[in-house]
C-alpha cells in the first residue's frame, strides 16, 4: 500500500540543510516521537521514545531501536525512515504484518500522527515540530571511508572533531558499515606516533584473550614458549582498536577496565605492571546500553569506552552514496587488474544501478563491494524470479598474469591498504576452506583446530559463501 498526506495538505519538510556564509553546513532534523499505546506486557504500555535520526527500527530483537517483547512481533518488524517529505514506514517482511487501520501495509509515506499496529501491539508515530541540528563535514571522505550523503558527512564531522584528541571512542554500527575504517581514519588523522593495532574480541578463544591484550611471560601457561608483547604494548603511543567489544567475556571486561583506569598493563605470569600510552577505540554491532541492562556488559566499562560515541549509518539509509561507493570499488579493481595486465571492469549500467537501489544491503558496504567484485567477473545477469542482486555463485579466484613468477608481484603494485586488504582476504578465504576441508566440514572442529572462535569462523564462511553439510 502506498500512502501520503491527506488531499489538499502539504507535508512539512522533516530535513533541512543549512549552509551559512561562514562556518560549517548543518542539517536540521525534525524529531519523531513513538508512543507504545498497547502491548501484551503492560509494563511496556505508555513508554515514550524520541528520535532525531535517519531510521528507527521496531521489533522484538535486541538490536531494534524500539524493542517490544510481544511474541507475535518479528525480531526486525518494521522501519520508519526519514524522507524529505515525511517518514517512510516499511514492513520488514514480518511474519504477522504491519497495519494502519485494517489495511496491511508494505510501504507508506506518513506526514501526520498515525497509529500503527504491529503484532498484538500498537504504537503511535508523532512527528514533532522540535528539530535537532547536526553539523556536516564539507568533505565526502574520512580516511578510506566514502560518502557524500548528509548522514555520512555528519559522521565525518564528528570523527574529524575527535581525531586530534586522545578521547576514547566507541564506534557503533551494523556489520559491514566500515567501523574498522573509521577507527583507522581516527588514528591516521591523530598526532599519535605509535602503531594502529587491531584486536578482534570475537575471533580470539576465551583462554587466549588476556595474553592477546596484555601479553604473557615465557612459561606463563602451556604453550607459552617465549615472551609475548600484547596489543596494548604494541600500540604504545598509538591506537588499539578493540573490534566486537560486545563479545568480551565479563571476567575480561573487568581486566580491561582496570587497564583503562590505571593506564598500565600486567602480562600473564608477571607481577609487574607496565605503563602504556594508548588511545582506545572500540567497536560493536550490538547496542551496549541494552547489553548493560541485561547484565552482559559492565556499566562502568561502558562509560569508560563511550566517552564519544560515533554511529556509522547503514547503507540502506544513504543509497545516494551508491554511485560514489561503486566508483571507488571499481577504481580499486581497475588498479588491481592493471597490475595483472587485465582490462578494467565495465561501469555498471542503469539496469544494474536500479537493481541496487531497490536492495536493502543487510551486509552494508562490505556486501556492496562483494557484489561489485562478483559482477565485474560474472556480469549482472539475474536468474528467473530473482529479486536480489545476491546470487549463490562461487567467488572467482583472481588470476595472475601469465608468466608471473612471484605471486606477490601483483599486490606490490597496489597502494598499501589495497594490497593489504587483498592479501588478507586471499589468506582468510584459503585458510577457511583448508580448515573445513581438514575437519571434513565440521565447523566446531575446524574452529578448535584453527584456534579461533566458532562464531568468527561462521562469519568468514558467510562472507566467502563457503557452505558445509553441518
Amino acid at each position: 500500500m502506498k500512502g501520503g498526506p491527506p488531499s489538499g495538505s502539504k507535508p512539512s519538510p522533516v530535513t533541512e540543510v543549512i549552509t551559512p556564509e561562514t562556518g560549517p553546513s548543518k542539517r536540521r532534523i525534525r524529531k519523531l516521537r513513538i508512543v507504545v499505546v498497547d502491548a501484551p506486557d503492560t509494563r511496556e504500555e505508555n513508554k515514550v521514545y524520541s528520535f532525531a535520526q535517519d531510521e528507527v527500527r521496531v521489533g522484538s530483537g535486541a538490536g531494534a531501536d524500539v524493542v517490544l517483547s510481544d511474541g507475535s512481533i518479528s525480531r526486525e518488524h518494521c522501519a520508519i525512515r526519514l524522507l524529505p517529505d515525511g517518514y517512510l514506514l516499511s514492513d520488514l517482511s514480518s511474519t504477522n504484518g504491519t497495519f494502519i487501520g485494517d489495511a496491511r501495509v508494505r510501504e507508506v509515506i506518513l506526514s501526520t500522527e498515525t497509529l500503527v499496529r504491529v503484532g498484538k501491539s500498537a504504537i503511535r508515530l508523532v512527528p514533532l515540530a522540535e528539530t535537532v541540528e547536526h553539523e556536516m563535514s564539507p568533505r565526502a571522505s574520512f580516511g578510506r571511508m566514502l560518502g557524500a550523503s548528509a548522514a555520512m558527512r555528519e559522521t565525518f564531522a564528528l570523527l574529524e572533531k575527535v581525531a586530534a584528541s586522545d578521547l576514547t571512542v566507541l564506534i557503533e554500527g551494523e556489520t559491514g558499515t566500515g567501523k574498522e575504517l573509521a577507527a583507522e581514519g581516527l588514528h591516521e588523522a591523530s598526532a599519535r606516533s605509535g602503531d594502529f593495532v587491531t584486536i578482534n574480541c570475537g575471533a580470539i578463544p576465551r583462554e587466549l584473550l588476556e595474553s592477546e591484550l596484555f601479553g604473557h611471560e615465557k612459561g606463563a601457561f602451556t604453550g607459552a614458549v617465549r615472551e609475548r608483547q600484547g596489543a596494548f604494548l604494541a600500540a604504545d603511543k598509538g591506537t588499539v582498536f578493540l573490534d566486537e567489544i560486545g563479545e568480551l567475556p565479563l571476567d575480561m571486561q573487568a581486566k580491561l577496565l582496570r587497564a583503562l583506569e590505571r593506564r598500565e598493563v600486567k602480562a600473564v605470569g608477571s607481577d609487574r605492571s607496565v605503563p602504556v600510552d594508548v588511545r582506545v577505540v572500540a567497536a560493536t554491532n550490538r547496542s551496549l546500553t541494552k547489553e548493560v541492562a541485561e547484565g552482559r556488559f559492565r556499566q562502568d566499562l561502558y562509560y569508560r569506552l563511550a566517552v564519544v560515541t560515533v554511529r556509522i549509518p547503514p547503507l540502506r539509509t544513504r543509497l545516494d552514496d551508491l554511485r560514489l561507493l561503486i566508483d571507488g570499488v571499481q577504481d580499486e579493481l581497475g588498479r588491481r587488474r592493471r597490475a595483472l595486465g587485465q582490462p578494467p571492469p565495465d561501469k555498471l549500467d542503469e539496469t544494474a544501478m536500479a537493481m541496487l537501489l531497490r536492495y536493502d544491503f543487510p551486509g552494508n558496504v562490505r556486501e556492496l563491494r562483494n557484489i561489485v567484485e562478483r559482477w565485474a567477473v560474472l556480469g549482472t545477469t539475474i536468474g528467473p524470479g530473482e529479486t536480489s542482486p545476491i546470487v549463490d555463485a562461487p567467488r572467482p579466484v583472481e588470476a595472475r598474469s601469465e608468466g608471473a613468477k612471484d605471486p606477490m608481484q601483483d599486490l606490490l603494485a597496489l597502494p598499501y591498504h589495497e594490497a593489504k586488504d587483498a592479501l588478507v582476504e586471499r589468506f582468510e578465504r584459503a585458510f577457511t576452506k583448508s580448515a573445513l576441508d581438514k575437519s571434513a566440514g565440521n565447523v566446531s572442529k575446524a574452529a578448535r583446530d584453527a584456534g579461533v572462535d566458532r562464531r568468527h569462523l561462521q562469519r568468514l564462511m558467510a562472507r566467502f559463501g563457503i557452505k558445509t553439510e553441518e
